[in-house]
């Protein structure tokens, strides 16, 4: 049994604590990363965040960004039926060959990325992640996540 994390844990906490500011400026820091990257990844996916009318879908530290593919049976559209596949392809693609993850999903009739806030990210992550999925966009367009 590895009792490594056990002994960490004070320091761990000091570290928090003295350095990071304490854990309400850890999730005040999160939660104003994720929505801050989230309008980022938006404007640059040219698409939206995912809120509701009481606007507190985003009050926490993720923020759910609609990724720019139509659903739909006509050219450079997924098929519905294909919706499923189209995320976990793009899930493994994003692993495979850009050692990142921000997790695709489909909702609503919809594609959507969710992106966590994290103590350790800053809007140039959320930039690149953006500038990834508008890659894998494109090849989801051209069907490559049904090609085998």
């Amino acid at each position: 049994m590895d009792i490594g994390p056990y002994l960490c844990m004070e320091e761990a906490l000091k570290f928090r604590r003295e350095i990071c500011g304490g854990e309400e400026r850890i999730l005040a820091y999160c939660e104003h990363i994720s929505n801050e990257g989230g309008k980022k990844v938006a404007e640059i996916l040219g698409t939206e965040i995912m809120e509701n009318e009481d606007k507190t879908l985003t009050k926490c530290c993720m923020a759910n960004v609609k990724l720019p593919l139509q659903i739909g049976e006509g050219s450079g559209q997924v098929k519905p039926s294909d919706a499923f596949a189209a995320c976990a392809w793009m899930a493994q693609t994003l692993i495979r060959e850009h050692n990142v993850f921000a997790p695709p999903f489909f909702h609503d009739g919809s594609l959507w990325i969710r992106f966590s806030g994290q103590i350790y990210v800053e809007i140039e992550d959320f930039v690149a992640a953006a500038v990834v999925y508008q890659e894998l966009c494109s090849r989801v367009g051209e069907g490559e996540h049904i090609q085998r």
